[in-house]
């Protein structure tokens, strides 16, 4: 039973087919016993520190031409492909066929070209029917981590073009900021926007206002309204975060995972995800100027079809993320699996990242408002300090 991470004498817990998980990032340990042929198991890989591995994760929702465009993109304009792999999750339409995203890639660029036993370190499929919203899907393509040999993981939306060797730059960012805890994370900027050669943009994306999103009593934090600034001479503390652009060590990415347990989560996902990380002792800061663009235009969408449905099941996935959180909730039939799994952390405080972000979770909802909450310039947000804070030194 401890080998295999199966309790055959475990109650059954409805809609749970991920009762029992040792995917990766867990690790089988071989068992010996007496007489066994193998004496020693073999040890595990060393993560090579010097050349610095990249794992992209792409949660793929029927959107395998632009996830196939995307992967082409990350190698043709990496400066170091053979230091990225991806994982991804497709979701998609197996009646009608729809390809998986890297089956897409390998034939933009041919079987040979695609590198698949290299470049594919992970890849689930499911029917788009079964697919359980974006944290569910995040949480999926967490599992091709593997701390033995990456250090990065780069989260991604399916339908992002990238910079030239948008990889050594996204790196040189985040050594900039000489924080280990520090995330890189904001909304790409449209696809034409996208620099011609030898253009230097001069400003980027700052995330900086929220609101509530609605009067329902299990109200979730909704980001509105970001700006632009001019861009920083590094990465930029701040107090937000964007579930398809995020940039950090895959100990952040394993230690305050995306919680699977909150089908049909939309606004919410990243406030609470945000939320956990600042209480791990993470840190996120916005780029000095964008790495990848992003397709805005109309796709494939999960709320599409029985929409009333799944907005009940949303509404129980509000209230997990707001007990998580420590807030009030109007019910207590949320589900609870693992529920301190994916709770707040005990660096900092959830008081502390009140005040850091400029967001009380617990206001009313102010209609035609989308600035109830601002914390833009010339507010400046500032490093919060904690017990082993790795950030000594905070100007």
């Amino acid at each position: 039973m401890a080998f295999s991470g199966i309790n055959p004498t475990a109650s059954w817990i409805e809609d749970n087919e991920h009762q029992f998980d040792v995917c990766p990032p867990k690790d089988l340990r071989y068992v010996p016993y007496v007489g066994s042929p193998v004496e020693e198991p073999s040890p595990a890989r060393v993560r090579d520190n010097v050349n610095r591995h990249i794992i992209v994760l792409i949660a793929n929702y029927r959107d395998s031409k632009r996830c196939g465009e995307t992967i082409q993109s990350i190698y043709g304009n990496a400066s170091r492909p053979d230091l990225i792999a991806v994982s991804i999750f497709d979701q998609i339409d197996l009646d009608a066929k729809e390809l998986p995203c890297f089956d897409v890639y390998c034939k933009l660029v041919g079987d040979a070209n695609c590198h698949r036993e290299t470049r594919l370190r992970r890849s689930d499929t499911i029917s788009h029917k079964d697919a359980k919203g974006p944290t569910y899907g995040r949480y999926q393509t967490e599992k091709g981590i593997d701390p033995t040999i990456d250090t990065f993981a780069l989260a991604i939306d399916s339908h992002l073009i990238f910079i030239p060797n948008w990889d050594t730059d996204i790196v040189a960012q985040w050594d900039s900021i000489k924080n280990p805890k520090g995330i890189i994370t904001v909304y790409p900027d449209p696809t034409e926007m996208y620099p011609k050669q030898g253009q230097v943009p001069n400003q980027v994306i700052l995330m900086c206002h929220a609101r509530i999103e609605n009067e329902g009593a299990d109200s979730m934090v909704q980001y509105s309204g970001a700006i632009r600034i001019p861009t920083p001479s590094k990465p930029l503390l701040m107090s937000q975060f964007a579930g398809g652009f995020n940039f950090g060590t895959v100990e952040s990415a394993l230690e305050v995972r995306n919680d699977p347990y909150t089908p049909f989560l939309f606004h919410g996902e990243e406030y609470s995800r945000v939320a956990r990380l600042f209480t791990f002792g993470y840190d996120t800061y916005i780029p000095t100027h964008m790495v990848s663009y992003h397709w805005y235009e109309k796709r494939n969408v999960m709320w599409d079809e029985g929409w009333n449905f799944k907005a009940v099941i949303s509404q129980r996935s509000q209230r997990r993320v707001r007990a998580a959180l420590g807030l009030p909730t109007s019910s207590d039939d949320y589900d609870k699996t693992d529920l301190a799994q994916y709770s707040i952390g005990n660096k900092r405080t959830m008081e502390q990242f009140k005040a850091f972000s400029g967001i009380d979770p617990l206001a009313k909802w102010i209609k035609d408002n989308e600035h109830q909450f601002d914390v833009c310039p010339p507010k400046e947000v500032k490093y919060v300090p904690y017990v082993g804070s790795p950030v000594q030194d905070v100007a």
